[in-house]
């Protein structure tokens, strides 16, 4: 029978370490997953940066990071159309006009409708590629029709930004793809608002197209889907553009009307779609729960009458008529107040003539002022036989 050996120390340290390896590589796989999953939800972001406007008035009713420097993306398109829709405004262009398709339009990847080398669409129909499908071959067949080369129309492009006030905007491209890792457009939150509100005022049928979620082209053999999935979910949405790639994470610009008022997301950065479409969201049902936009004067106008003498028993309404248009965007609950300063109260008046200045307030803060204006003629009373009678 053999006799037992008590283990000696090094022995016994020898199997620990053995099975501390052996432990290690059975966990490790998953410690592994569980490390990556948690690296991954630390890294998911709503945004890298919003502003939230009304339409309007360009109010900003709420924002986080509105300067941030970001990548569009295809969120860039929106500049290509603005100069599409200043060009028909102009008569430099029509939208019934043929646009034939180049060897590079047909060459371009990511989004797009397949256009193939020659062939040919009216300017509307790419328009709408452009706008539902983010067709990336449509942008570069409408730059080289307007234009004669894409290169000469980001020069445009960046020629609108400037116009626009978009300080920290620069194009590289007609679509938003990037030409190297280092090349790429450059914006931010509050420069794609001023964008889209210039498109909202000044072209506003660009909503016939980018309110659009499902169209045919190519007599229907292609299926364009909008990749704006809220015009599905948000009572009110009619617009404006996505965009993605991975290092620009995913982008909205986004525009919602309820009645008569209308507000414009900005959101760029998000880590995923879902994430994004929550934030704009919340930030539409935010303002339109507690923002409204009022007309406090109107120019043209009578914003109120004026009691004037006539005489020594005669009064005559004198109109006062606002200068100018005041629109403000007010927090439900704030209270609004007027005040009128009288400058001129005695006859004569003559239509158009300084009367009266008007200031408003929005919880004792000013929110805008007008000059008012006699609306009628009022006529100094003369001296005549049948008042000197009439007196006595």
């Amino acid at each position: 029978m053999r006799k037992f050996r008590p283990l000696t120390t090094s022995t016994l340290i020898l199997w620990l370490l053995a099975l501390s390896v052996f432990i290690v590589t059975i966990t490790s796989p998953a410690l592994a997953k569980r490390h990556k999953k948690n690296k991954h939800k630390q890294q998911l972001v709503p945004y890298k940066g919003y502003v939230v406007i009304e339409a309007i008035t360009g109010t900003i009713i709420k924002a986080d990071h509105p300067d941030v420097k970001v990548e569009p993306a295809s969120v860039s398109k929106l500049m290509l159309v603005a100069i599409i829709f200043d060009f028909i405004k102009q008569g430099k262009a029509k939208l019934s006009e043929i646009v034939t398709t180049s060897r590079k339009a047909a060459k371009m990847g990511g989004s797009q409708v397949f256009l193939k080398q020659g062939e040919q669409f009216p300017l509307e129909e790419l328009l709408y590629a452009i706008l539902i499908q983010s067709a990336n071959d449509a942008c570069v067949a409408v730059a080289e029709h307007l234009a004669g080369s894409t290169d000469a129309f980001v020069e445009l492009m960046n020629k609108k930004a400037k116009v626009l006030g978009m300080k920290n905007t620069h194009f590289v491209s007609v679509s938003g793809l990037y030409v190297k890792p280092s090349v790429h457009d450059v914006t931010t939150p509050r420069d794609m608002a001023i964008l889209a509100r210039y498109l909202l005022l000044k072209h506003p049928e660009v909503l016939k197209y980018t309110s659009v979620k499902v169209r045919g082209f190519r007599n229907n053999t292609f299926i364009m889907r909008s990749h704006n999935h809220l015009l599905k979910h948000f009572p009110g949405m009619d617009g404006l553009k996505t965009g993605y790639y991975h290092r620009a994470g995913y982008n909205l610009v986004a525009t919602a009307k309820r009645g008569d008022q209308r507000f414009i997301v900005s959101l760029f950065g998000s880590s995923t779609a879902k994430l994004r479409n929550r934030k704009v969201t919340e930030l539409l049902e935010y303002s339109f729960r507690n923002f409204r936009r009022i007309r406090l004067a109107e120019a043209g106008k009578p914003l109120q009458n004026m009691d004037v003498k006539i005489g020594s028993d005669k009064v005559v309404k004198l109109p006062l008529v606002a200068s100018k248009t005041i629109d403000v965007v007010i927090e439900i609950g704030k209270k609004i107040k007027k005040k009128v300063k009288i400058l001129k109260d005695k006859p004569p008046f003559k239509v158009n003539e300084k009367v009266a200045e008007a200031s408003f307030f929005i919880d004792n803060k000013p929110a805008g002022s007008t000059i008012l204006v006699a609306g009628k003629d009022i006529k100094k009373p003369g001296w005549s036989i049948f008042n000197i009678f009439k007196k006595s």
